[in-house]
This record gives C-alpha cells, structure tokens and sequence, in this order.
C-alpha cells in the first residue's frame, strides 16, 4: 500500500512539474509573475512567523525556478532564522555566484559569518558588522529584497473591528493610516481622553492640512477642545513640548514674535527637559493600550505610533517666526531671543530619536547665529554633520526590508531603548 502510494505520489509530481515545465515554457511572463507572488508569500509567511510554510513555498518556487535570486534570498532569511546556519551558508554562496555584483547578497552573507561565529553576536550588531565588513554600501538603489503580499486588511481597520477603545483605536490611528470616516470619529471622542501624552499627540494629529481639506473645519474644532484640557494639564510644567505648543500651536508662521511671546519663549526654554515621555515609554504605552484591547502590535507598529505620538510642529512654527522677527531686534534683543532657541535646541537634541537631534540641532544653529557666536556655530556645524552621517547610513542600509523577523524586533527594541545611541554606531570605525 505504502509502495503504491508512493509510486502514485511520484507520477503526480512528474506530470505536475511537467505542466509547470511547459507553461513556463509557453507563458514565461505569467509564470514569472506566479514564481514572484509564490515568493512574496514565502515572504508574508516569514512576517507571520510560519517559518514551516515558507519553508516550503520556497521549495516549491526552487524546483521550478533553481535560479530565483529573491527564492535564494528569502530562503537564506529563513534558514537564519531556523539557526541552519550550514544550510545559510551554503545557499548565500549559490547565490553570490548567481549575483556576484549584488551588494545586498554581500551583506547578507557576511551576515550569515557573522551569525556563525562563537560567540554569536546579537542580530543588530551581527548585522552592523556585516555591513562594514564589506565596505558599507547603500542598498538604497540595490535589488531589494521580495516584499510580502499586500496586507488584505488595514492595521487600522483590524483594530477599528476589535475594539471601540478610543485609545486603542486612536494608537492605531498613529501606527497607520485612519480613513477619513475614522478620523471624524476620533474627531467626536478625543476630546475625552484624559492622559496627557494622548492630549498632545491628538493636538497635532488634526493639525489642518492641504491634503485634507474638507477635515480642515473638523479638526480647528477638535484642537480648540483639546487645547481648553491642555492648558490646565501644562500650568506649571516641568517640560518644554507642552508650553510651546500651546505658545505658537495656532499662530500664523509668518508672524514675528512679540516681546510677550520672547519673554514667555525664555520662560519655556529654562524648563529642564523638552519631552514628558522617552521613546521606549511611548512604545510601551502603545502596546499596553494596543494589548489591553485584545491586539498584539508588531514592534514596527509600536516604533511607528510612538514616533508619531512626539509633537514636533511647534517648533517647526518658532523657527519661522523666529526668521519673521530676527531683523525687527536690537542687538542685546536678539541675544536674548537666540540664547532661548539655542537653549531650547538643546533640550530638543537631548531626546532619544534621531529626529530630536536634528531638529534640536537645527534650532541650535540658528540660536547660535541670532548670537553670533562663531564656537557655537562650528560646534553646532560638527554635530549637524555626523547626525547627518548617522541619517545616511540608516538609509543605506535598508533595514526594514530585511525578512528577518529575529533582526526586525532586535533593531526595534534597540531604537524603542535609544534611538540615537543605537544608530549612533553605524558611523562608529
């Protein structure tokens, strides 16, 4: 019975792949098209952590196509992550003689060394050195690797059909993009919320935009409301973000400072911290909302709502009303003015985020011209470029289109802890 079973097993999958055969044959770009979904679902396997089936899609893609370079890619991914590493080593070596020129392949098998060394560094530094072994190319125009099938539902949406939490709903609002539909009911029930973080986020989530304009009336609506809970919350702060916020959030860009708004601008730059929450406490709060709502966020969605949960257009607005006042100054005025925004600069810089040190960087800058101080400025001009250096090898680098669920949450966790420190080290020798 076993043999029959076999024998009948066998001719199936002889006739099959001679199907395959001669509709690759008689079709090659139908087929092309079916072999690159087939591995683009290997791929939205490997995102689920199904490791077994991409396994085997793969298998299946190889038989039919042993040349794939995004099948052999994907299939070292996996093999990465399964901790066959001989197996890794093997098929990264196939590839590179397929792909010899490829700086992706170059990188991933050093990654492959990397991880089979004793000890095994962690996945972000095993990358990290990687990519400096072989010369710390940009990947940005580089043959990227497969990407997974398109999501058929919407982070958003999932959430919106599981809960009717305005904080979870809200959070994935942040973490994704909210239809418009969604955004007029976040529109009627923030106003509600009570935790400050959220009060801040919201304030400048339904900030007006040009892109959105039949919201625009809604969300003026929306931020005068929050703005009435804010102000109580933000008497007496100890940090920066909220009091400037409610400073410039609603003037015009273009409108030169009053000494009423100098003089308060001096009182909010002398507060000792900018934000009232670090990167990896908004993440966690995210996730305790996202959780307490019965949804577990991939570190990806937790990275993103966090981010995007840090207000940053006040600042954006004191820079151009900074330029729209500086000619209107005496000397001993602008001083004054550039020693609050170099001062605020500096509180901006000491975030955690990359973004924090760039724009705090730049506010240094212009504090430091307003005082025509010519050894802060070369300070501020050092600072500017290796932050620069650090935004460049991030983006070279390419990291989130890596299917390697293992290096995604490693990077991730290690940006949640302290972005810049943790990117810090791509420009280090």
């Amino acid at each position: 019975m076993f043999h029959r079973a076999s024998q009948y097993l066998l001719s199936l999958s002889l006739l099959l792949t001679g199907t395959a055969c001669r509709n690759l044959a008689a079709d090659p770009e139908a087929s092309r098209k079916r072999i690159d979904a087939q591995v683009e679902q290997a791929v939205t396997h490997v995102g689920s952590g199904e490791l077994a089936l991409a396994r085997t899609e793969l298998a299946g893609v190889l038989e039919q196509a042993p040349h794939h370079p995004g099948a052999l890619k994907v299939q070292t991914c996996v093999l990465l992550e399964l901790g066959a590493l001989d197996e890794a080593a093997r098929t990264v070596t196939r590839l590179q003689s397929l792909t010899p020129d490829e700086p992706e392949v170059a990188v991933l098998a050093a990654l492959v060394e990397q991880r089979r060394q004793t000890p095994t560094p962690d996945w972000r530094e095993a990358l990290v050195q990687a990519w400096k072994r072989v010369g710390r190319p940009d990947l940005k125009d580089a043959e990227r690797f497969p990407q997974p099938l398109p999501d058929r539902e919407s982070f958003v949406d999932t959430v919106w059909k599981r809960t009717q939490s305005v904080e979870a709903r809200f959070t994935a609002a942040l973490a994704d993009t909210a239809s418009d539909a969604q955004q007029q009911w976040l529109a009627d029930h923030l106003p509600g919320l009570d935790a400050p973080d959220l009060l801040l986020a919201a304030h400048e989530y339904f900030r007006p935009s040009p892109d959105a304009a039949a919201l625009n009336d809604v969300r003026r609506k929306v931020r005068e409301s929050l703005r009435r809970k804010l102000e109580p919350l933000n008497a007496g702060a100890s940090t920066s973000e909220g009091p400037l916020l409610l400073l410039l959030g609603e003037s015009a860009k273009d409108a030169p400072l009053t000494r009423e708004d100098i003089q308060a601008l001096e009182r909010i730059a002398a507060l000792p911290r900018y934000r009232s929450l670090a990167l990896a406490q908004g993440g966690a709060n995210a996730k305790r909302r996202l959780v307490s709502a019965g949804i577990t966020p991939r570190p990806a969605r937790l990275f993103q709502a966090a981010v995007v949960s840090m207000p940053l257009d006040a600042t954006l607005v004191l820079k151009k009303r900074v330029e729209a006042t500086k000619t209107r100054l005496s000397t001993e005025e602008r001083i004054r003015l550039g020693q609050a925004v170099f001062t605020l600069g500096e509180r901006i810089a000491a975030g955690s985020t990359l973004v924090d040190r760039m724009v705090g960087l730049s506010q240094m800058r212009q504090g430091a011209e307003l005082m025509d101080d010519p050894e802060k400025l070369a300070q501020v001009a050092r600072d500017l470029e290796q932050a620069r250096a650090v935004f460049q090898a991030t983006s070279s680098l390419q990291v989130d289109t890596w299917p390697l669920p293992s290096l995604q949450d490693a990077w991730l966790k290690a940006a949640l802890d302290d972005e810049w420190k943790h990117l810090s080290t791509l420009v280090v020798p």
